[in-house]
């Protein structure tokens, strides 16, 4: 999971690199969601399985974001070298993107935790 994260930050690094052409926000890759699951209906495997899964998205939603953010902060930073104003455009979009992905990420954390709850509740008696 680590190396995934590292591989997805220097891909964002390399992307938002001095002299690049055009933003880099395609090169913000918006992580997988994981499906929801029934804690009452999984194995413990299954479970953990899902807890990672879970992890693993909300931590690479994190780096989604900070890509966003950064290819935002390289975008300003190209414009106002070039003399020109930032497309009031993208930023709403980059931000738009961001906050959607957030909603997500919460909707992740409180369906797994909830998942987890039922497990308990169900195999753990």
């Amino acid at each position: 999971m680590r190396s995934a994260i590292a591989i997805a930050v220097m891909a964002c690094i390399l992307a938002l690199a001095p002299g690049r052409t055009g933003i880099a926000q395609g090169a913000c890759a918006e992580p997988p969601v994981p499906a929801p699951v029934d804690g009452a209906q999984l194995s413990e495997q299954q479970m953990r399985a899902a807890a990672d899964a879970a992890r693993n998205f909300i931590a690479q939603s994190d780096v989604y974001q900070a890509c966003l953010a950064s290819a935002l902060d390289a975008a300003k930073t190209q414009a106002s070298a070039g003399g020109k104003a930032l497309d009031p455009g993208l930023e709403t979009g980059l931000r738009a993107k961001a906050d959607a992905n957030q909603k997500v990420k919460e909707k992740v954390g409180v369906e797994i935790n909830t998942a987890i709850g039922v497990y308990k509740q169900t195999h753990l008696k």
